[in-house]
């Protein structure tokens, strides 16, 4: 402790300036010695006797089987037996000097110390346990104090514990014996006469058991426990919780330890929802009652099956991370979490675990927006949730979704905008739903002053693009530090027309095609890595004006994986309003100002209905080594089975031949 090294270092200090003897070094030396014992045994009486006290204020349902008295006058100790087997030690004290805290109990049942109310209820009542008692220690030269396992904590006026000679007890005035009575005399003169029932016992042997760190005896689901039990009386009873089951087995003879029971614990063979979580109270007890006459013995254990950890929930709480895609959630970053288990509307930030199957989130908070919206699923059989989206996501922090089914009805804009720099977006297994075409999916808050992300991930989704137009952008006007798009199926929806014209010569409209679709479209912008594998683009046609563009569009990709996408396209337009002259050519990557240097990737391989006249590149310009030139030509789908080109079910499955690249379903 920091004072017994300061008082040290102090007597050595004298030492070097007034020349002190060594037997003065030893007397002072010996002294601090008697003093730290003497600390450390008024430490221990005072915890002691403060178990005793809160035996007696609520005793559980625990009966006092033997008193034995030890050692006389100041030394006098009393230790008590109970019925469950735990011992009690009681000393009698006389008024002490060392400086204590003091511990009283209010007229509202709470403990108080030094006069400060602790909050925690002393008194056990209306069938309604207490809340523990006080256990103290010294630290540093303070008092400090803690209930149960909780965190230690500072004294208020208990700083300080110079001074003192002898041990004092401010809680009991006397105890004695008396016939089948343990009476005790409390400081304040209020006396308690406490049965001893010599043979009422209700003991479970704990031997040999392995318990939790919060006290559960973890038992596998289906599986049996036997526990020896030591019980004495009559009318035995036992209790468990829901799901569960426990009988009392007589033995023939007791074992070594007395015990003259077994305690049999059936665990459930499927899981509880009760027990899903550790349990405070006792909805987790196995619960053992013996009675004699009109007292109780009470003893009890609490089970759990082992934690599933295939519950995302679950993992979460104790502070395990929960994979999305390439991205960790954990508890100590994003807070506690949400459970939903029916259908309502997000009206906070924050990280859901959704436990039902097909329900179905609304999203309208306007422009206030979130900081971190996580939506994932309890379990595995959890496979779709609906994410209603009325207004645009204003964000902050991270949008992380699985098994997503977002639906944007933000009529006119994308569904997401980003609200700060380094902002984290992760999808995985999710349907993005009615992307307006114009737009897309992500935004920057303003033009001016664009937001940079951190982190974007789109994987194992489905896209669909139900209206033909020009210019959607998954992600637009922003910097990225890196962009994963794996195992997606992009795909416009409709019938496109046999022509190459995508809009009509005389106005805007439309002429059945989609294009101008990308990616990412930053023309001005870098992004540092892009990592896009096995997709699977339908009729998203990535031309449309008189320049050449591409799927990804950047002033900058700084490093580049690209292997074993597919990109039909069954008649890609040439001819656009804004251009003078046919568009010919189709890039996958294209870069504005500095060419690709670093680039690996291969067995990209697109298809036109109109090869003769469109001709296609990998990218815009030089192709660095490592990066293999796109495979254009090759049929790959037969458009003439719905059962594996089917653009109502997006359904995409490629020939034998091609299994393997696309998007893996």
């Amino acid at each position: 402790m920091k004072y017994i090294k300061s008082y040290i270092l102090f007597v050595l200090m004298g030492l070097a300036v007034t020349g002190c003897t060594m037997d003065d070094l030893k007397d002072d030396v010996n002294d601090l010695k008697d003093r730290v014992t003497l600390i450390e045994q008024q430490v221990k009486l005072l915890n002691d006797n403060l178990a005793v006290i809160s035996y007696i204020l609520d005793p559980q349902n625990k009966t006092i089987s033997n008193v034995k008295k030890e050692g006389q006058g100041e030394n006098q100790q009393y230790v008590i037996t109970l019925s469950d087997g735990d011992q009690l030690t009681l000393t009698i004290g006389k008024e002490g000097t060392v400086n204590e805290p003091e511990i009283t109990i209010g007229e509202d049942g709470k403990w108080y110390i030094n006069g400060t109310s602790t909050g925690v209820t002393a008194v056990g009542e209306n069938g309604k346990n207490g809340e523990g008692y006080p256990e103290f220690r010294v630290q540093d030269g303070n008092w400090q104090v803690r209930f149960g396992d909780g965190a230690w904590a500072n004294v208020p006026g208990g700083e300080g514990i110079a001074g003192g000679s002898s041990l004092g007890d401010q809680v009991f005035e006397s105890a004695k014996v008396e016939g089948n009575n343990f009476v005790v005399t409390l400081k304040d003169g209020t006396v308690h006469t406490l049965p001893i029932v010599a043979t009422l016992v209700c003991t479970i042997d704990r031997t040999g058991l392995t318990f939790d760190d919060e006290d559960f005896l973890v038992i596998n689901k289906g599986e049996r426990t036997v526990i020896p039990v030591k019980i004495e009386g009559e009318k035995m009873q036992v209790t468990y919780p829901e799901g569960w089951r426990a009988t009392l087995n007589k033995l023939d003879v007791a074992d070594e330890n007395g015990n003259n029971y077994q305690l049999l614990i059936f665990a459930p063979a499927a899981d509880t929802r009760a027990l899903t979580r550790a349990a405070a109270d006792n909805t987790a007890d196995v619960t053992v009652r013996v009675q004699k006459g009109a007292f109780w013995a009470v003893d009890k254990i609490k089970v759990k099956n082992p934690r599933d950890y295939s519950n995302n929930l679950n993992k979460y709480e104790d502070g395990m991370a929960v994979t999305v895609g390439g991205f960790d959630i954990k508890k100590e970053e994003y807070g506690a979490a949400t459970e939903i288990t029916a259908d309502q509307s997000i009206t906070e930030g924050g990280v859901y675990f959704v436990s039902t199957n097909n329900v179905t989130l609304t999203y309208n908070l306007g422009s206030a927006g979130v900081t971190d919206l996580i939506i994932l699923p309890t379990t595995a059989d959890v496979t779709t949730i609906n994410l209603s989206v009325s207004s645009q996501i204003y964000f902050k922090g991270t949008i992380a979704c699985q098994n997503v089914v977002l639906n944007n009805k933000v009529s006119s804009s994308y569904p997401l905008r980003v609200s700060e720099n380094d902002v984290k977006v992760v999808f995985v297994k999710c349907k993005l739903m009615n992307l307006v075409v114009g737009k897309g999916m992500i935004m920057p808050n303003t033009n001016a002053n664009p937001e940079r992300i951190g982190y974007f991930e789109i994987t194992d989704t489905d896209i669909k693009l139900d209206n033909a137009g020009a210019n959607t952008y998954l992600v637009t006007g922003m910097d990225c530090t890196k962009l994963v798009f794996n195992n997606n199926i992009v795909y416009y929806s409709k019938d496109v027309p046999q022509d190459t014209n995508a809009f009509t010569a005389t106005a805007n409209d439309t002429n059945g095609h989609l294009t101008q679709f990308k990616v990412y479209s930053a023309n001005t912008k870098t992004l540092s890595e892009l990592i896009m594998n096995n997709n699977t683009f339908v009729d998203v046609e990535a031309n449309g004006t008189s320049g050449l563009v591409g799927l990804v569009w950047a002033s900058e990709v700084k490093n580049v994986e690209i292997y074993n996408n597919l990109y039909w396209l069954s008649f890609p337009a040439t001819v656009f309003k804004s251009g003078a002259n046919p568009q010919t050519k189709i890039v996958m990557l294209r870069l504005q100002n500095t060419p690709l240097s670093v680039a690996t990737g291969g067995q990209n391989y697109i298809y036109s209905g109109n090869p003769a006249v469109v001709n296609f590149s990998m990218s815009g310009s030089a192709i660095p080594a490592g990066l293999a030139e796109i495979i254009s030509t090759e049929v790959f789908f037969d458009t003439s089975d719905q059962t594996t080109f089917n653009k109502s079910m997006g359904t995409f499955i490629p020939k034998a031949g091609y299994t393997q690249y696309g998007a893996q379903r």
